[in-house]
């Protein structure tokens, strides 16, 4: 495998992708033994292939993370019979291809994008709810439970026991159902993915024609990176300077636009030069970290509005997440800092 300038797209992706040649519009993604065979294409083959070809490559190989899971009419829907890794696999293929389907919109069938995007939306946020639970019970509230050994834990748990097993539930009932392989199916035939592994944009259902896109040639497709990498940046501003005046629900939506710039730089990694894309990558990486621990710490400070404890135990445990709510703020906005300027940004952007 060849790592260097692709660490952090292997890290993205996971699965690795195929070798492909200039003028071939098959990728195979069969298997991650069979991928794992070759090697990963060249930071300029990237540059000079077609959005279409390059969008297909990916979607093909997103798809290889996407688990087998058991059939609803099989098994009762119970998350207990879904191993775990499964559950982190959908969820990382999921966010992959959503972000791959907001780069490359110009190029995709207005239908076929609306609806794409409304079912991996519906899926990803099927997930939401057990692991909002499993991270409170595995992680949020076990650090209090040390700090605070006289709180009603009893309570506590047999509170949080439901609340999981709902989600669970949840969880299993969208994995296991009709609308989920039915996603997986509309995926391949959108992006012309066969049952064999191998993906042909030519098969691809989904993409429009050339003459209805910003374009065929890797030029085009090289302005609309830098594009999307300049729009996701300048949408930090002002909110990443200013974290202190921001309440939970703000410093949540910066959180979704941190994330949304640190996918799109890690799908367009071909067109950052290393210089300016490893600390821009791990900046944004960093910030989202933080601003995830402190959405925990809201969530469960909401969780706690329902728990059967008492007040003053109630306003003990929430006190204690609000310190928590501060200082990851605080880390966030210190690592905020570390941003290039635009100008350093501009100057590290590679041309096709």
């Amino acid at each position: 495998m060849r790592f260097g300038n692709y660490a952090m797209l292997r890290n993205m992706t996971r699965a690795p992708l195929a070798a492909t040649a200039a003028s071939s519009d098959v990728f195979s993604a069969a298997g991650a033994r069979q991928a794992e065979e070759v090697s990963l294409p060249s930071s300029a083959q990237m540059r000079r292939m077609s959005a279409s070809r390059l969008l297909v490559m990916h979607v093909a190989s997103a798809l290889t993370q996407w688990p087998a899971l058991p059939d609803a009419a099989e098994d009762t829907a119970n998350i207990d019979t879904i191993p775990p890794e499964a559950v982190h696999q959908l969820r990382i293929a999921t966010r992959r291809l959503r972000a791959l389907i907001d780069i490359y919109s110009p190029w995709l069938k207005p239908r076929w994008h609306r609806r794409l995007v409304t079912e991996l939306r519906w899926l990803g946020h099927s997930m939401g709810p057990v692991r909002d639970a499993d991270v409170l019970t595995t992680e949020t509230l076990p650090t209090l439970r040390l700090e605070y050994p006289h709180v009603d834990w009893i309570a506590v748990d047999a509170h949080l026991s439901k609340v999981r097993t709902d989600a669970r539930a949840q969880a299993a009932a969208a994995l296991t159902s009709d609308r989920q392989r039915a996603l997986h199916a509309l995926l391949r035939d959108a992006f012309g993915v066969r049952d064999n592994g191998t993906a042909d944009a030519r098969a691809a259902k989904a993409l429009r024609r050339p003459s209805r896109t910003p374009g065929k040639r890797p030029r085009a497709l090289a302005k609309h990176a830098h594009n999307i990498l300049r729009e996701r940046y300048i949408g930090l501003f002002p909110d990443c300077r200013q974290l202190a005046m921001l309440d939970t629900e703000q410093l949540h939506a910066l959180r979704v636009k941190i994330k949304k710039a640190r996918y799109s730089a890690e799908a367009l990694t071909p067109w950052l030069r290393k210089a300016v894309r490893l600390p821009y990558h791990e900046t944004l990486r960093t910030a989202q970290t933080l601003l995830g621990h402190l959405n925990d710490a809201v969530v469960a400070q909401r969780a706690l509005e329902d728990m059967p404890i008492s007040t003053e135990h109630r306003e003990t445990l929430t006190g204690r997440l609000d310190a928590i709510i501060v200082n990851a703020t605080s880390r966030a906005a210190h690592a905020l800092c570390q941003l290039p300027d635009a100008h350093r940004l501009e100057r590290g952007m590679r041309k096709a």
